[in-house]
């Protein structure tokens, strides 16, 4: 397992840096024995030419259970370069790869923050989530918030600064709900180029895409804490609605081009039961109304869905009870609390405007749909 820190014979802790001479650490390397701080067995000072200078403990060795996975070349690079920016930020008080003995853990980086301890992983490789939880978990059971940054993905580095649709995998997502700023950002990290990159504003369209705005902060402009993206602007607001509008006109289209199922689809199904064509769906019926990413599927899909259920058990889908929507949510895969919220929110939403059927003659325009978002964004901002 791979280390940039190590101890000397006498107990002097040495740091590897990547400005380090490499002939003065081979010459080192040569007359000095170098120990793991953890384990206390021996390590190898690996000098290299082109991989950071690292410490390298012997294959299959026991301290590797402090390690969630191996240390690439990036991760070195990666934590590196965070240990010397926060060293220059706040000047003391950070320690690189620190072991927990109570958690039996090893973060990449411990800052003490206003007497707080705040632990911070640089994550490289793609790893179960539920590791990344487990160890979430483990700082939390000794009262430590960690702060999780990965490193930027290739498949959105090149993404252009500013409003774009983003596609997440499940993994990245996961660090949308773990930020370490309050909100829907993914913050990461690219070494390479020593750039924060943000993606903040996420707004969920269908399964792994999403509205979202990218940001690229310099190293040397980032500050600790670590800076919040700012509001979003009148222009870009439009932006995020006009993309909505555009996505939900493309993929109504889609569902009947593209449609393998037939009537098995569950949400043609609906439209046929409830005799309307999906691109005549009325705009009331696919809007982002609060909590309405709990659902995997596009909004005017479930959103279409339930107003279906209500009317086969004849029920006021304006004043729908929790218990039936809760057998609603039931026909979906991964059944949750936040679904149920998400349909008492459009429930709620269809009551305050007064929407009675379908067919009937409405004033609700496109502009309804960007006050929706801008109160969406404008609320987690007063939260926070």
């Amino acid at each position: 397992m791979d280390i940039l820190t190590a101890r000397t014979t006498d107990g002097q802790l040495v740091i590897l840096s990547k400005d380090d001479c490499r002939i003065s650490l081979r010459n080192r390397r040569d007359m000095e024995t170098f120990y793991c701080p953890q384990c206390k067995k021996p390590v190898h000072m690996k000098v290299g030419d082109f991989k950071v200078p690292h410490f390298a403990h012997a294959f299959n060795s026991s301290c590797q259970n402090l390690f969630a996975e191996g240390e690439s070349a990036e991760h070195l690079l990666g934590k590196q370069l965070l240990y010397e920016w926060l060293l220059q930020k706040r000047k003391k008080d950070v320690v690189l790869e620190p072991v927990m003995k109570a958690i039996q853990q090893r973060p990449d980086l411990l800052v003490t923050s206003d007497e707080e301890y705040v632990p911070i992983e640089f994550q490289c490789s793609t790893i179960p989530v539920n590791q990344l939880q487990k160890r979430t978990d483990g700082f939390r059971t000794i009262g430590m918030k960690p702060i999780w940054i990965l490193q930027t993905p290739i498949s959105l580095v090149d993404c252009p600064q500013g409003v774009s649709v983003l596609r997440l995998s499940k993994f990245q997502e996961w660090f949308t709900l773990n930020p370490p700023i309050e909100g829907d950002v993914l913050l990461t990290f690219y070494p390479h180029t020593k750039t924060f990159h943000y993606y903040h504003h996420l707004l969920h369209l269908a399964g792994q895409r999403y509205i979202g705005t990218h940001h690229v902060l310099p190293m040397h402009y980032q500050v600790f804490p670590l800076a919040r993206p700012k509001l979003l602007n009148e222009n870009a607001l439009r932006s995020y609605a006009d993309m909505y509008k555009a996505f939900r006109e493309d993929d109504l289209k889609k569902r009947i081009l593209l449609n393998r199922k037939g009537i098995k689809d569950p949400f043609l199904l609906s439209c046929y039961k409830l005799r309307i064509l999906p691109v005549e769906l009325p705009l009331w019926i696919g809007v982002p109304t609060k909590g309405h990413d709990a659902f995997r599927e596009a909004d005017y899909e479930w959103q279409l869905r339930l107003l279906h259920f209500c009317k086969q058990h004849s029920l006021p889908v304006q004043r729908v009870g929790r218990t039936w929507i809760s057998r609603f949510v039931n026909q979906f895969s991964n059944p949750s609390t936040e679904k149920v919220e998400a349909c008492r929110n459009y429930s709620r939403f269809l009551r305050q405007h007064n929407f009675q059927s379908l067919g009937e003659e409405t004033d609700f325009s496109e502009n309804e749909v960007l006050q929706i978002i801008s109160e969406r964004f404008l609320a987690k901002a007063t939260q926070n």
